[in-house]
């Protein structure tokens, strides 16, 4: 008997804390209800998901595995043990897409060695929801992360990524731990030139969404506490 050609979907959750059922597709909707094994960030938080969404599926149907950020491959591919049996599944993150500052690009990968199908679901990254809230140049852009925690070396990266963002005109896109937003917030006022635009988003698709951008010389008025709220930041020029 022919096994059937299996898919790997990739499962945007919700960002923010704003769960409504609004923000699901359809679509999303039947495939995750179809889907019984699931690859994710952390198992008691992607049950949770689950459950607001699809409150009626049986959850003790479902098989979750979790990722170690520090599996080698043939660990990894172990993961895709119901896919090579013929089985979809889902991998998830906490908040938002998977891989985009979440793991999960080594089990993508290794289904893409194993040749089977890897299906993206459409929703919420607030990577992309920052920049295109941002006015700033949404053709050219680089994702760098998190930055230094060493205040001389996160000062250099910073001005490195000012000089590119002017040379190039291109969008420098970064995350903070939480609750070290307010001193780089500051550091920013401090070190980068009163013409270089500042984007702040935070609390993305939840009820206490600020997302604000100004020239530097203007941030240097401006009151705004983003401790221990998810944030992304954005540089460059207009």
């Amino acid at each position: 008997m022919e096994i059937k050609k299996s898919t790997l979907y990739i499962i945007p959750s919700f960002i923010g804390n704003n769960d409504s059922l609004e923000h699901i597709s359809s679509y999303n909707l039947r495939i995750i209800n179809e889907i019984r094994y699931f690859i994710v960030e952390s198992e008691k938080k992607s049950r949770r998901f689950i459950k607001k969404i699809l409150p009626e599926k049986n959850q003790d149907d479902l098989f979750f595995i979790q990722i170690n950020k520090n599996k080698n491959y043939l660990d990894v591919e172990n993961y895709l043990n119901p896919l090579k049996k013929g089985e979809n599944m889902g991998l998830m993150s906490d908040s938002g897409n998977p891989v985009i500052a979440d793991p999960g690009a080594s089990v993508i990968n290794s289904a893409h060695i194993l040749k089977i199908n890897v299906k993206p679901l459409v929703g919420p990254s607030s990577i992309l929801l920052g920049l295109i809230s941002s006015g700033m140049n949404g053709q050219k852009f680089t994702f760098t992360g998190y930055l230094p925690i060493n205040i001389k070396e996160r000062t250099k990266q910073l001005k490195y990524l000012e000089k590119k963002s002017i040379k190039y005109y291109e969008t420098q896109i970064f995350i903070e731990t939480p609750y070290r937003n307010n001193q780089l917030l500051a550091l920013m006022k401090k070190v980068l030139s009163p013409n270089t635009q500042l984007s702040v988003a935070s609390c993305l698709d939840s009820k206490e969404e600020k997302i604000i951008s100004l020239p530097i010389r203007d941030w240097k008025k401006e009151k705004i506490n983003l401790d221990k709220k998810p944030t992304v930041f954005l540089i460059g020029i207009k």
